[in-house]
């Protein structure tokens, strides 16, 4: 498989992630974020590479490789090793939620696609962002970046479902 495959094939599965897990939340059955803090986790698997990657950028300088900064310099070093130990608490937590509020096959299942979808938000989120910053943006391009905007927070809205899925199932 070559690396565009890949990357298609993560695509893929991250929009059927998104649509069975869009159903679930919807048919109230299946809880994707317990609340914002949940939320909140899956987001910092994203956030933290990328503040990582920035920090280090920004303290290794023009001059100076990104990758050797992190691996060969103590600060890098560090930066690194809290980046790993933020992520993998991150997906603890992630993963620990996800199974709490639907068993553990459902959970497993529905913590891997929050994973999958959040890898996939930060990619397009970036490509918006930078889209924005371009020379040649257009009105257009502000309009439709709101637009998406729009639609994600109304999507997060309906995925961020555990008071109301569980509130149906005390009924």
């Amino acid at each position: 498989m070559s690396e565009e495959q890949i990357i298609r094939t993560w695509l893929v599965l991250g929009v059927i992630s998104l649509i069975l897990l869009f159903i679930g939340a919807l048919t109230k059955k299946t809880v994707v974020y317990r609340d914002y803090s949940d939320l909140g986790w899956s987001v910092t698997i994203v956030v933290a590479p990328l503040l990582s990657l920035l920090l280090i950028s920004l303290i290794a300088g023009d001059e100076t490789d990104p990758i050797m900064f992190a691996t060969d310099f103590f600060v890098g070093q560090v930066i690194m090793v809290l980046t790993g130990i933020t992520l993998l608490w991150a997906i603890k937590n992630n993963y620990q939620m996800s199974i709490q509020d639907n068993g553990l096959v459902l959970g497993v299942f529905v913590g891997t696609a929050k994973l999958i979808i959040a890898a996939i938000i930060a990619l397009c989120s970036i490509g918006l962002i930078n889209s924005l910053f371009q020379d040649k943006r257009k009105l257009g391009h502000v309009a439709i970046f709101f637009i998406l905007f729009a639609i994600l927070s109304w999507v997060v809205t309906v995925l961020v479902n555990g008071e109301k899925v569980n509130r149906e199932t005390t009924q």
